[in-house]
């Protein structure tokens, strides 16, 4: 039977390569080793990298995810990260650190794709596939981020890397399920994988003869519960947990519900799924059938049929389904993709002669190539993204709520339950969500326990809060602002009336520092504690001034001061 044939490679040649390509793919492989670690720094911080710290941290100060604190992906990566950020510690430069810890993902996802090659096609197919997909621009990228889509991904590999290079046996369908489950846990993504691989393998059993395709749906009902048992293992010990936390509600409201979400159908979308998806879908089926008929070996025919049209069906699928589609999305199929067209670039020797046998080594300089001129690998990508960091921690104090769009501050708690990202800004757009930013700041919903926000990010915030913030909060650096306002210029002894929304300890401040005055009547001196509502400062000071809250002012951060 072709899927349980135990001789899957004796069917591949592996001869041993030139002398000439050996050194060259050990000398690409030192540097793409290299320039991983270069652009550990270089690379600028993308949003989601704080986000998935944020929620890592959360877990290390004792809370629970969805119950404490929002997040709309499933936790596997944020759990096993956790400890990780616990020892490295509250630090400005985490996000590099962290993106240290993808550098292991990234080599297991190597060695997966490197051993699918070695086992359905050839060694050179093997390694210059596997060195082609590595440096693929958007991969060799996303994958140096700090990401769940760097687990995802990894736990796809290991999945198809079980499923296709041995002997189709209950006890390995089982592994694959487990495999499976686990990449449920780190992304719901896995879902449009599942679905794509299911239809490829559907697809495939009917290419097979008619007597060999009834003997292997003999076997499946066997073959697919052992794989429902191991799919169910680990996302069933994660229901479990947050059933045990009280927080299954909210783990299905954030991660199925809130992303749920549907979104406007204009032209594009209607033109790619009922015009392009139903041209595409049979291109995908041929591809796969001629996959399928090149090889003598069934086995292998069948196996690489199935690589092939997963990774087919999951593209067409994605682009013309997913509501949503980003860069990372990508990233479980680029590289098979290159070991797919690697036999078409070989057999092009056919036509181009001796000079065929460079391609790869041009494709792979020439990728490279486009990472460096993208991305400067002498740049200081994350220096702005640890300043900011930097400058939250000796702000604030370690219970003080800081309001930022995504955990962009990382150590510090948000006042808005949710985070805003595009779905939860498309929620509220919509009205399937109250913007309670502003209230959520003031917190007026616990009188006797009150947790305000006096320190915000001018980043991502819907209209109404952007307008409430810019009223009652002042920048102290490009990013960073703090509960108070700028004062109306007036001459000496000149009354000056402002309006503050968050109540808290205030100093008025000039470019020198503190102002001495009468605020509201009553002398001051230094700091004072101001109500919100509606006050008048008078001083024999003329010139700019604001008031701002004094635990900014102590901690040298100051609107006026230069250099800020």
């Amino acid at each position: 039977m072709p899927l349980t044939s135990a001789n899957t490679a004796s069917a591949v040649e592996n001869p041993h390569l030139p002398r000439w390509e050996r050194v060259a793919a050990l000398a690409f492989l030192l540097l793409i080793l290299a320039m991983k670690l270069r652009y550990l720094d270089a690379l600028p911080v993308n949003t989601d990298e704080p986000q998935h710290l944020h929620v890592a941290w959360e877990w290390t100060q004792g809370k629970v995810q969805y119950r404490d604190f929002f997040d709309n992906h499933t936790p596997l990566f944020h759990l096993l990260t956790a400890p990780l950020v616990a020892w490295i510690g509250e630090r400005s430069d985490i996000v590099l650190w962290m993106r240290v810890a993808m550098l292991p993902l990234y080599a297991i996802c190597l060695a997966c794709i490197y051993r699918l090659g070695m086992r359905l096609y050839s060694r050179r197919v093997a390694v210059w596939g596997t060195l082609i997909g590595a440096t693929y621009p958007v991969f060799f990228v996303t994958s140096s981020q700090f990401r769940t889509d760097v687990l995802w991904m990894t736990a796809w590999f290991a999945t198809l890397t079980v499923a296709l290079t041995g002997r189709f046996t209950r006890g390995r369908v089982f592994v694959v399920g487990l495999l499976l489950g686990t990449t449920f846990a780190v992304s719901m993504k896995t879902s449009l994988l599942l679905i794509s691989l299911v239809a490829a393998y559907g697809t495939v059993v009917w290419f097979l003869p008619k007597e060999e395709r009834r003997k292997l749906l003999a076997r499946s009902p066997a073959m697919a519960l052992a794989a429902l048992c191991g799919l169910c293992v680990v996302p069933l010990a994660i229901i479990g947990f947050f059933a045990s936390e009280h927080a299954l509600k909210e783990f299905i409201d954030c991660v199925i519900t809130h992303n749920a979400l549907p979104w406007p159908r204009g032209w594009h979308t209607v033109f790619l799924q009922r015009v392009l998806f139903p041209v595409l879908l049979p291109v995908v089926v041929w591809m796969g059938r001629a996959v399928f008929r090149a090889e003598a070996d069934r086995a292998l025919g069948v196996r690489r049929a199935l690589l092939v049209m997963t990774s087919a069906l999951y593209l067409l699928f994605l682009n013309c389904f997913w509501p949503m589609v980003t860069k990372q999305d990508f990233l479980p199929v680029v590289p098979l993709v290159a070991l797919a067209i690697m036999p078409l670039l070989f057999g092009s020797e056919r036509w181009l002669g001796k000079a065929a046998r460079f391609l790869p080594v041009v494709l792979v300089v020439a990728q490279l190539t486009m990472v460096v001129r993208s991305r400067n690998p002498i740049s200081d990508g994350d220096a702005s993204s640890q300043q900011l960091v930097a400058d939250i921690l000796r702000l604030t104090n370690p219970g003080d709520f800081v309001m930022d769009a995504k955990g962009e501050t990382v150590f510090r708690q948000r006042p808005f339950y949710y985070v805003l990202e595009n779905i939860t800004k498309r929620r509220i757009e919509t009205g399937l969500l109250k913007d309670t930013i502003a209230a959520d700041m003031r917190d007026d919903k616990h009188p006797t326990d009150r947790h305000p926000t006096y320190v915000t990010l001018l980043t991502r915030l819907p209209d109404k809060s952007m307008e409430w913030v810019q009223r009652y909060y002042v920048p102290v650096t490009l990013k960073i602002s703090v509960a108070g306002c700028n004062l109306p210029d007036a001459s000496s002894s000149q009354p000056r009336p402002f309006e503050l929304g968050i109540g808290a300890n205030y100093t008025v401040v000039s470019a020198h520092g503190p102002v001495q005055g009468t605020m509201d009547g009553a002398s001051c001196s230094g700091s004072v504690f101001l109500a919100p509502g509606p006050h008048t400062f008078t001083c024999a000071e003329s010139g700019s001034l604001a008031v701002i809250w004094t635990q900014a002012v102590e901690r040298g951060f100051c609107p006026l001061a230069k250099g800020q």
